[in-house]
């Protein structure tokens, strides 16, 4: 028998209605909706950004519960920020490129240039205080730039 099944868990309801709930946010609060092209079109307009990186809620419950607070913490921005949604199928690479080690994130960014990232969810006055705080702050570099690894053999030193 060559077409063997390979078992996988049932989706809950919550994340079979994610992409709903993120049309609705999008539709609803005036936030980008971003893949590749638009990610970089997006950064590049001057100015602070928030950009929300999602999984898959089966996977990352807080993934739902920071899509349903997010406009209410941009609402308590005094400047209100520019706002966006990665996907889940783009929050992975941006998620690699700026070296964010856990999911769900806001990514803050000016300019173009890094911010900071605030990863996971906090109380809310916690909440309300860091976005603040990260709106303030400096550019800095990312923990990580996705640079790609090659081998000596491939770059052609010796």
């Amino acid at each position: 028998m060559t077409d063997t099944a390979i078992w996988a868990p049932p989706r809950s309801a919550i994340s079979r209605n994610f992409n709903s709930l993120l049309d609705k946010l999008v539709k609803d609060h005036q936030l980008a909706d971003l893949n590749e092209a638009g990610f970089e079109a997006f950064i590049s307009v001057p100015g602070n950004c928030i950009v929300l990186l999602l999984d898959e809620p089966d996977k990352v419950p807080e993934s739902w519960d920071l899509a349903v607070i997010f406009p209410d913490l941009l609402k308590s921005c005094r400047d209100r920020p520019r706002a966006a949604i990665a996907r889940l199928v783009y929050s992975p690479m941006v998620q690699a490129k700026f070296g964010i080690k856990r999911m769900p994130a806001l990514l803050f960014l000016r300019d173009g240039q890094y911010v900071g990232v605030l990863e996971g969810l906090r109380d809310w006055n916690e909440f309300v205080v860091e976005v603040q705080q990260m709106l303030a702050a400096p550019v800095s570099r990312p923990p990580s730039i996705g640079i790609a690894v090659t081998t000596s053999a491939q770059s052609g030193c010796h």
